[in-house]
């Protein structure tokens, strides 16, 4: 897709979302797995879930070496009343984020199985998007763009939209955003869903899917933020590789209905 400016991408977003929910007969549960060992974090994470507009899903939580708090409880309560079908599970630290991210993902009931991260950004419409794409396109795997990247030690939001590499939207591709990963579960357990590894189990899944012949496609990045840290991440960054070639930039988070962007 050919570069657009911050005005037109929103545009372009919404016809092409109302195309797609122009269609009849769109298919298919949604299951979201979650992992993560930042209790911290899971609180803003639980507000982006409630606020999709995806009517109802499961979500299964892995908690990697804690117990939910009181806190976190009290969330739990209310997603269930927003007919989100909650379950978390305990896990050792030892063990592997692929073997959490693997065990929850066999441990869910739905079609489609969804890998949403514990310190990133979703708009509403996060959910049903991917859902909308991955029935239009008849693919094992859909997801999105890296198009917008919060930088959190210089509170920075930069967008990327140059209509190449891993900013160009709207094409089969092998590689999307690990954060948004909505994979079919025939798929799933044919690729071993994320391996036992500690790192790149995203790269384990969608390898394997190609392998086996399946099909990746990659949407617009609109409705999601990857948020990068300091030291906290879960592997080391360097944050000058996604200040190149941007387009746009905000100070603190970008605002707008499309990312949901929390108060």
């Amino acid at each position: 897709m050919a570069r657009l400016t911050f005005t037109e991408e929103m545009d372009r977003v919404a016809q092409t979302r109302a195309v797609r929910r122009a269609r009849p007969n769109i298919k298919g549960k949604v299951a979201v797995i979650l992992a993560s060992n930042r209790p911290n974090d899971l609180l803003d994470v639980f507000k982006d879930i409630e606020r999709q507009s995806l009517p109802t899903f499961e979500l299964l939580l892995g908690c990697h070496g804690f117990t939910p708090s009181v806190a976190m409880n009290r969330a739990f309560n209310r997603l269930k009343r927003r007919r989100i079908d909650v379950r978390y599970f305990s896990y050792d630290p030892k063990v592997t984020l692929g073997s959490m991210l693997t065990d929850l993902a066999r441990k869910s009931k739905s079609e489609f199985v969804a890998k949403m991260d514990d310190d990133d950004i979703y708009g509403p419409e996060h959910l049903r998007d991917l859902l909308d794409v991955i029935n239009e396109k008849n693919c094992e795997v859909v997801g999105r763009a890296m198009n917008y990247i919060y930088l959190e030690p210089i509170d920075l939001t930069v967008r990327r939209f140059a209509g190449v590499g891993v900013s160009d939207v709207e094409l089969f591709s092998d590689w999307i955003c690990g954060g948004t990963i909505l994979v079919t579960r025939s798929a799933g357990e044919k690729a071993d869903w994320f391996g036992s590894g500690t790192t790149a189990v995203d790269t384990h899944l969608l390898s394997r899917v190609t392998s086996n012949g399946g099909k990746i496609y990659r949407t617009f990045g609109a409705g999601y933020i990857y948020r990068r840290r300091s030291g906290q991440h879960t592997y080391a960054t360097n944050y000058g590789k996604y200040l190149n070639g941007i387009e746009d930039q905000w100070v603190g988070l970008v605002r707008g209905s499309e990312f949901g962007v929390r108060p």
